[in-house]
């Protein structure tokens, strides 16, 4: 083991100890979930992964990421109610699918500063027994009014008021803007895009076929995936149902991190320690409508690289990644970003992706990074590295593990002044109420529950360079069949009228 310079050896080294997930899949015979009580059983199960059950009484901290299926008061307080102890330092994350890693990183942070002895973090959604069991349904106004415990972390939405006014207002509809101008980037056909989605399909629910803790643990073909059927309907164009993220399941997972001094000292056998060798955390520019490339995440490529930085090594020496995979845009962009060939042999998912593993709210990435422990305690030395967004490409995270021993104490630029240093383009203007021509960048076709095309929904740039947003006029199908078969980015339309706050555009 390479040990730090110095006249001790172990230095206060952040470690992760004890992992955990619980997947309750349908039919199986259960009490009824709650959130509180699924999180308390998985942090016991990762007390146990450590080898050392007594842990959880020595937990001084706890951090649980946002919750969207079960109103709670205090979700840290009564995890840890749940689990009988009381710890010093309680935190709720913000909604943002980049939680489960930027916890890690800041407890990082903490545990080498000494702000805490040994950490818990977990996360669960109950969104699928929610639906069966209680009728509930997804109202995260009403989660949000009945916290009585501040979040933390970006709590800022993470769309603007223009992009809400043209339905651009959710993943299922913004990931797929995102997804076409990806395509036309890469100079892809749509045909070509078909292909690509369907490989994509194929990969990830592979993987989620030899996954116990997925929820849909089969594999699909892929020109099954991209097929429109009556099980498998176009959502917005142009992804079906099968290529969305899945956020109806009944998934938890748990983190147990200390220190390597603390780890010694409790008796935690050293073959469960992983090691967190960099991390880091920044947003690209807030808006979507902003920025001037819709398919470009400058801050993935500055995580990552500030991570491996850290970590001393470059993303050659990586051996397996979870690029983070809400829908298939988001692994394909990160790959670009880093340079990393679509034919890489290494791994890309370690889960199988949202859309096949599950996407449990913001806690996928707790996932993640439970089965990123598992491999590198499997292939001792190997690196793994696991990156976490939140919002539409908006925040992100990174973290690399190792059980490799790290060269140097635990240390980082703080993600404050990280951010600050970034070099992120100039924001584009946002016309709101935009006349004349629109040139497009981005578009979707948002289709009924039947799955009829239903809505246009475009983003562009009006002959002044500024932002504009606009949706086709109600019944203009033939102007959305061609926006399915033909590349509709860098087309120049008109705005015609406005519809309340919704601009109406023809083509």
């Amino acid at each position: 083991m390479t040990q730090i310079p110095g006249d001790d050896p172990v230095k206060n080294l952040p470690i992760l100890v004890g992992v955990a997930q619980r997947t309750v899949h349908p039919g199986t015979p259960h009490e009824t979930l709650s959130a509180a009580g699924f999180m308390a059983d998985c942090a016991r199960q990762a007390a146990e992964d450590a080898g050392a059950p007594a842990l959880i009484d020595q937990v001084d901290a706890v951090h649980v990421v946002n919750i969207l299926s079960e109103a709670m008061r205090d979700p840290p307080a009564e995890v840890a109610a749940a689990l009988g102890i009381r710890p010093l330092l309680t935190e709720y994350t913000a909604i943002g699918g980049n939680s489960p890693q930027w916890l890690v990183n800041r407890a990082a942070d903490n545990l080498a500063a000494g702000r805490s002895q040994v950490t818990l973090l977990t996360g669960c959604e109950v969104m699928y027994s929610a639906a069966r069991e209680r009728g509930a349904r997804l109202n995260p106004a009403a989660v949000i009014a009945a916290l009585e415990t501040p979040m933390v972390g970006d709590t800022r939405l993470g769309s603007h008021p223009v992009e809400i006014d043209h339905f651009a207002d959710l993943p299922v509809r913004v990931y797929p803007i995102i997804e076409n101008a990806l395509r036309f980037r890469l100079g892809m056909s749509p045909g070509q895009q078909r292909t690509a989605l369907g490989g994509f399909a194929e990969y990830y629910s592979r993987v989620a076929a030899g996954n116990p803790y997925a929820w849909f643990p089969e594999k699909r073909a892929a020109a099954d995936a991209v097929r429109v059927t009556p099980d498998n309907r176009m959502i917005s164009f142009p992804y079906t149902k099968h290529l969305n993220a899945v956020i109806g399941v009944d998934q938890a997972a748990a983190v147990l991190m200390t220190t390597t001094r603390v780890a010694r000292s409790l008796g935690i056998p050293e073959d469960r320690w992983v090691y967190l060798h960099g991390g880091q955390d920044a947003h690209d520019i807030w808006f979507l409508s902003q920025r001037p490339d819709l398919a470009a995440s400058p801050a993935i490529g500055a995580c990552v690289g500030d991570a491996l930085g850290q970590a001393g090594i470059n993303l050659d020496d990586i051996d397996q990644f979870d690029l983070y995979s809400c829908f298939p845009c988001m692994p394909r962009l990160a790959q670009e970003t880093l340079g990393i060939s679509p034919g890489d042999s290494r791994p890309m998912t370690l889960t199988g992706g949202l859309p096949y593993f599950g996407g449990p709210g913001s806690n996928y990435s707790m996932h993640a990074i439970a089965e990123a422990v598992g491999r590198c305690r499997d292939d001792r030395g190997a690196f793994a590295l696991v990156t976490a967004n939140g919002w539409y490409c908006t925040k992100h995270s990174a973290g690399i593990y190792s059980t490799a021993s790290p060269t140097r104490e635990w240390t980082r630029t703080a993600p404050g002044q990280f951010q600050e240093s970034m070099n992120l383009p100039q924001p584009l203007e946002i016309d709101v109420e935009p006349r004349g021509s629109l040139i497009v960048d981005g578009y979707t076709v948002w289709h009924d529950r039947e799955g009829r095309p239903d809505t246009g929904i475009l983003c562009g740039r009006t002959a002044e360079g500024r932002r504009a947003w606009a949706n086709t006029r109600p019944g203009d199908r033939d102007v959305l069949a061609a926006m399915m078969t033909e590349e509709w980015i860098g087309k120049t339309g008109r705005i015609v009228d406005r519809d309340g706050k919704i601009n109406r555009i023809e083509f």
